[in-house]
C-alpha cells in the first residue's frame, strides 16, 4: 500500500504571492498593457452580440477577462491534487496521462489568478494547453478565421524575460488572426518529465526552453511544431497587433 500523500505546508500555491512577483520582471509592459486593453476593449464591444447569441441558443461568446500567467505559477499546477483540491475535470482521459517518455497522472484542476474554483470541476492546465492548441491549428490551416474580437483563450504568457517561456514554444497568431491575441504556450507531450516531491507527483516543463537559465537545449521537445513567428510583433488585418504600430 503506497504511502498517504502529504499536503504542502509551504503555501507555495498562494496567487498573491506568486503574482506580486510580476512588479519585479523585466519586459515592454507598455506594449504587453496596450494590447490588453485594445483586446479588452474590443471585447466589450461585442457583449451586447455575446448575450443575444446566449438568447438564441448559439455557441456563446467568450469574456473580456484577459489572464497573464506566469510560469511560476503555473508550475504550481503540474501536480496531482492534494487535499481538498479537486482533479482535472477529463479524469482518466486527462492529458497528463497521455505524456510520452515519461510516467503520466491526472493533474489538478487549472484555476486563473485571483479566481475562486468553478462550482463544476475545469480543465488541468494541460488539457487547456492541448484545447487551444488544436482550435489554434484549426483556424491556422482552416479557410475561415476566427471573427474579429473573438479568442480562443481566456489568458496569455509572458515570453523572452528570464524564466519565463521562450517564443518559440509558443502560439500566437501571424499571417491571419487566429483567435491569440498574446503567446500561449503550444502543448507537446514530449515536453515533460515527472518526479516525486513530499510524496506528491509533480510535472516539470524540463524539455522546454527557459531564457535566461540554460537548463534546457536550444531544439526543445522532441517532434514540436512550433509557431513559424517574426522577430517582431505578428502583423495581419485582422490582429489588434497590427492597429498597435
Amino acid at each position: 500500500m503506497s504511502a498517504p500523500k502529504r499536503r504542502r505546508t509551504d503555501d507555495a500555491d498562494d496567487d498573491p504571492a506568486i503574482l506580486k512577483d510580476l512588479a519585479g520582471l523585466r519586459y515592454d509592459q507598455t506594449a504587453i498593457d496596450r494590447l490588453v486593453q485594445y483586446h479588452t476593449q474590443q471585447m466589450s464591444a461585442t457583449e451586447a452580440a455575446s448575450a443575444a447569441a446566449a438568447d438564441d441558443g448559439s455557441e456563446p461568446r467568450c469574456t473580456a477577462e484577459l489572464y497573464c500567467c506566469p510560469r511560476a505559477y503555473e508550475d504550481t499546477f503540474m501536480r496531482e491534487p492534494v487535499g481538498i483540491e479537486r482533479a482535472c475535470g477529463r479524469d482518466q482521459d486527462c492529458e497528463g496521462m497521455q505524456l510520452q517518455g515519461t510516467a503520466g497522472f491526472v493533474l489538478r484542476e487549472f484555476i486563473y489568478p485571483g479566481q475562486a474554483p468553478p462550482d463544476n470541476r475545469s480543465l488541468c492546465l494541460l488539457c487547456r494547453r492541448y484545447e487551444i492548441s488544436r482550435a489554434y491549428y484549426k483556424y491556422e490551416t482552416g479557410h475561415t478565421a476566427v471573427q474579429h474580437g473573438m479568442r480562443i483563450a481566456d489568458h496569455y504568457n509572458l515570453v523572452g524575460i528570464p524564466g519565463e517561456y521562450d517564443v518559440r514554444d509558443c502560439i500566437v497568431s501571424g499571417g491571419k488572426y487566429t483567435g491569440l491575441p498574446l503567446p500561449v504556450v503550444l502543448h507537446v507531450r514530449s515536453a515533460y518529465t515527472c518526479h516525486m516531491k513530499d510524496g506528491v507527483r509533480h510535472l516539470s516543463q524540463s524539455r522546454m526552453r527557459c531564457p535566461g537559465t540554460g537548463e534546457t537545449t536550444e531544439t526543445g521537445p522532441f517532434l514540436m511544431r512550433r509557431a513559424a513567428l517574426a522577430r517582431q510583433a505578428a502583423r495581419s488585418v485582422n490582429s489588434p497587433l497590427a492597429e498597435l504600430t
